[in-house]
């Protein structure tokens, strides 16, 4: 990693979930910003594509958040130049034919929660940063 600390979005609405992200992500190095809400990661999403906020390195979306669907969200990220290229992992319990209504929008990485330990989500992450 070079000596700009990465930032990672992660929207999740677990807290459980999000302490450990968090503790792991940060003890690597990375910078974490994390929101539980829909609205807000898209309020997020658009003042990033305003110039308002800074951009992420890369997100960590679950799609089964408490107002929304995380599909929501990643549709904001895809339709905003400024954004569209950011990398977005899906982490969620749900699985790949939940996803068959999404239409043309695609997460960069799809992965189940319960199949991947938090170091090997670390792993990925460090990759995709790379």
């Amino acid at each position: 990693m070079t000596d700009k600390k990465h930032t990672i979005l992660l929207i999740e609405d677990d807290p459980t979930i999000v302490d450990i992200y968090v503790t792991m992500m940060e003890g690597a190095g990375l910078q974490v910003e994390v929101t539980g809400l829909g609205a807000d990661a898209i309020k997020k999403i658009q003042a990033v594509a305003a110039g308002e906020a800074k951009k992420p390195d890369l997100i960590l979306l679950d799609l089964i958040l408490a107002d929304m669907n995380g599909v929501e969200v990643l549709k904001e990220v895809r339709q905003h130049d400024t954004t569209k290229h950011i990398a977005v992992f899906i982490l969620t319990n749900q699985t790949k034919e939940e996803l068959q209504n999404m239409g043309d929008v695609r997460p960069d990485k799809f992965l189940i929660k319960a199949n991947i330990a938090p170091t090997q989500l670390l792993d990925l992450v460090k990759k995709q940063l790379a």
